[in-house]
Order: C-alpha cells, then sequence, then structure tokens
C-alpha cells in the first residue's frame, strides 16, 4: 500500500498521480483517489469505481494525465457556498474551495473523515464493489 498526497497544486496533481502508478506499477483498479466534491452536500461521501471528472479540475488533471477514467475515486461533498444570486463567480468557489471549514462545517467532517478512513480501509481488504454496496 502507498499513501500519497501530491505537493502541487490540486488541478495539477495528475503528472503526480501518473508518475508514482508508473513507478510502483500500481494498476488502475488498484488505485484510489480522494477528492473534494462541491456537488455533494458537505459531508457526504460516494464511491465510484470509474467514470469521469463532473468538471472537477484535478480529476481532469488525472485523467488526463493516466489516459483513463477507469480507476477508483471517494467523493466527499463540500457542498457549493451560499449566495443570494442563482450563479456563483468562479472567483467565489475557488475562495471557497481554499477557505478552511467554519467551526459548523468542522463539527460536520471531523466524523467524515473517519468513515472515509472505513471505506479506505474496506476497499483495501474487500474491493470497490463492496466497499460500494456499504459506504454508498
Amino acid at each position: 500500500m502507498l499513501l500519497a498526497k501530491p505537493g502541487t497544486f490540486m488541478n495539477l496533481s495528475g503528472n503526480s498521480v501518473a508518475c508514482l502508478s508508473r513507478k510502483h506499477g500500481i494498476p488502475l483498479s488498484d488505485l484510489l483517489v480522494i477528492y473534494d466534491d462541491l456537488d455533494l452536500p458537505l459531508g457526504k461521501i460516494r464511491l465510484r469505481q470509474n467514470g469521469g471528472s463532473g468538471g472537477h479540475k484535478g480529476m481532469n488533471s488525472i485523467i488526463s494525465a493516466l489516459g483513463s477514467e477507469d480507476f477508483p475515486r471517494i467523493r466527499v461533498g463540500i457542498g457549493r457556498p451560499q449566495s443570494e444570486e442563482q450563479s456563483v463567480s468562479e472567483d467565489a468557489i475557488v475562495n471557497y474551495v481554499l477557505s478552511d471549514f467554519s467551526p459548523q462545517e468542522e463539527a460536520i467532517i471531523k466524523p467524515v473523515i473517519v468513515k472515509v478512513a472505513e471505506a479506505i480501509n474496506f476497499f483495501l481488504t474487500q474491493g470497490i464493489e463492496a466497499a460500494m454496496s456499504k459506504f454508498n
């Protein structure tokens, strides 16, 4: 097992993931990418066996560098920034994603970290399909 957190910006993490995958001979089916997702409510997690980026720039980078969408992932919901307007600017989204959790958000996310750790362990011992059945 290898745990890695790229030292690059998330939007450029694909090269790091691809390099580690090649260097250590990790099959894509054994790769597990964990990332934040604006389209899931705060604290919700979703495991997927494969799929597109959903517009997530970091996932776009990883998919592009690997040349494949066929790897498991865990999406961790962070919700979207609240706004009185219907649309939120790209700058507001970037600021939201890069900001610290509020105390209220932190109270929601702390138990989720434990749940994600359990999902990772389940993935490692039982596989992605069993993990999806248990945690989705």
